[in-house]
């Protein structure tokens, strides 16, 4: 993702308030710059506390990602932003491209988080059963899914370090930019947060190829009984959250696709 400039939430303070103080926003006054600016807070907040505890609550991320995005298109609307990004094709190429890397960031994020859902359910079957070639296959899915969603939240963390706007910036270009750097620190905890909630199984899974390499060894009698276990139920659990994720990852999707073609419609009018 191409964005402008560096370092962390000082960098931010400090940058707005350079725009604040030198150029005043013609739309400061508009309930939707409010709006957008408690969002981005609200947003950042968030990131801050689920890096902080680590309590998986992506979900509610993906929500309020969501919301802040929603408010973004409104402030896109405005006649005083659309002119801002006109009057400046360098940033509104860089937001441009900022734009495409989150879509395509959450456009591999689907993909990944159905990955995890369907290994925790060959997980599950295979658990139930004994079956040791199953367990073990779907581990290597899910280490595979892991892996993906850790790649995209290193993505969403160097997008963020770098999303901060230049105080040469505009107003409008730098709350642009602000809710992009908001949107990949939330993505960032979001996605490592899903890379990490899988349970730990195991002991389940020791004890399963053990039983399998015993039946074998024809030390235990062949069963295809299925055995309930605790495992199974958090696995279960575990579909289910993912199941919840994947709603609110399309309608983040969806937001910035949308976000997308706003700017697009602002390119075309130049």
């Amino acid at each position: 993702m191409h964005f402008t400039l560096g370092g962390g939430t000082a960098g931010k303070s400090k940058a707005a308030h350079a725009r604040s103080a030198s150029e005043p926003c013609h739309c400061q006054c508009h309930h939707v710059h409010t709006r957008l600016d408690a969002g981005i807070r609200a947003l950042g907040a968030w990131s801050a506390s689920a890096t902080c505890s680590g309590v998986n609550d992506g979900p509610s991320g993906l929500a309020r990602v969501e919301a802040v995005l929603a408010v973004l298109g409104e402030f896109l609307a405005l006649p005083q932003a659309a002119a801002a990004l006109r009057n400046d094709t360098a940033a509104y190429d860089r937001i441009l491209d900022g734009s495409l890397a989150l879509a395509d960031a959450y456009g591999s994020f689907e993909p990944a988080l159905l990955a995890l859902k369907q290994s925790a359910a060959e997980l599950r079957a295979g658990v139930r059963r004994g079956d040791g070639a199953v367990v073990a296959a779907s581990l290597r899915a899910r280490k595979r899914a892991e892996k993906e969603l850790c790649h995209l939240a290193a993505a969403m963390g160097h997008a963020s370090r770098h999303a901060i706007p230049s105080p040469a910036d505009g107003e409008v270009i730098g709350v642009v930019a602000e809710v992009a750097a908001a949107t990949a620190s939330a993505s960032e905890a979001i996605f490592l947060r899903c890379a990490a909630m899988s349970p730990d199984v195991s002991a389940v899974v020791h004890a399963v190829s053990s039983k399998a390499w015993l039946e074998r060894l024809r030390v235990l009698p062949t069963t295809k009984k299925a055995v309930p276990l605790p495992e199974t139920a958090a696995l279960e659990r575990l579909e289910g959250r993912i199941r919840e994720l994947e709603n609110g990852s399309e309608g983040v999707f969806r937001s910035l696709l949308q976000t997308r073609v706003s700017l697009l419609n602002i390119h075309n009018t130049l």
